[in-house]
């Protein structure tokens, strides 16, 4: 009769300390995977890639907009004049005013694609002051002949292929820094943020 007591108790002893290693192990589950977040979907990354592009795009096209026609004047039907200088580029306009906001636009997503919120919205910024400067400055003077004009009466000015490039350049760097900022930073497969802090703001018990 003792020794079936003590089976009996050692039995009860072993399944005791089988269901609290579980519950301890589910615990510990619970701590390590509580705020775990999933991997960006294939779509969101795939637009975040296209987002990604469209300012890589709209960096470059702010560039070549540089030393580009920004208004074209023609007079009859050649855009040579005598002494005259017929067309105005980026650079006439502008100076390197079109590069620094490129290079600034590809520092900023090169943060922005990192996950940090601040160069998204410095990124649509810069997009947004380009296409004041081609909204603002260069349109309004699209069709001045300026000192052509004085000397050729039949002449005329229009917008040239740097007008549209810019245009198109800071239209783009404004889509992809505000997409960007709507979609958020990227989340790692471990379900921390970009700041390397668990997805829910709850840090786990090794922290």
């Amino acid at each position: 009769m003792l020794e079936v007591s003590m089976l009996a108790q050692r039995a009860s002893r072993g399944k005791g300390a089988h269901v609290s290693g579980a519950q301890h192990g589910t615990g510990r589950d619970d701590s390590k995977g509580f705020g775990t977040g999933r991997s960006p979907s294939p779509g969101v990354r795939a637009l975040r890639a296209a987002l990604a592009l469209a300012g890589l795009a709209g960096a470059l096209l702010l560039i070549v907009a540089t030393f580009t026609t920004i208004i074209q004047i023609t007079v009859e039907t050649t855009t040579r004049a005598v002494d005259y200088d017929a067309a105005q580029s980026g650079w006439n306009r502008h100076g390197p005013a079109l590069i620094v906001l490129a290079l600034l636009a590809l520092w900023l997503l090169t943060a922005a694609l990192r996950g940090a919120r601040i160069a998204m919205t410095g990124l649509a910024l810069t997009g947004l002051v380009a296409l004041a400067i081609a909204v603002h400055w260069d349109r309004s003077h699209v069709h001045d002949t300026g000192s052509v004009g004085e000397v050729y009466t039949e002449a005329t000015a229009g917008p040239g292929t740097g007008y549209y490039l810019e245009t198109l350049g800071g239209a783009l760097l404004l889509l992809s820094g505000s997409a960007l900022l709507v979609l958020g930073g990227p989340v790692s497969v471990r379900g921390e943020n970009a700041d390397g802090r668990p997805v829910g703001g709850r840090r786990t018990e090794a922290e």
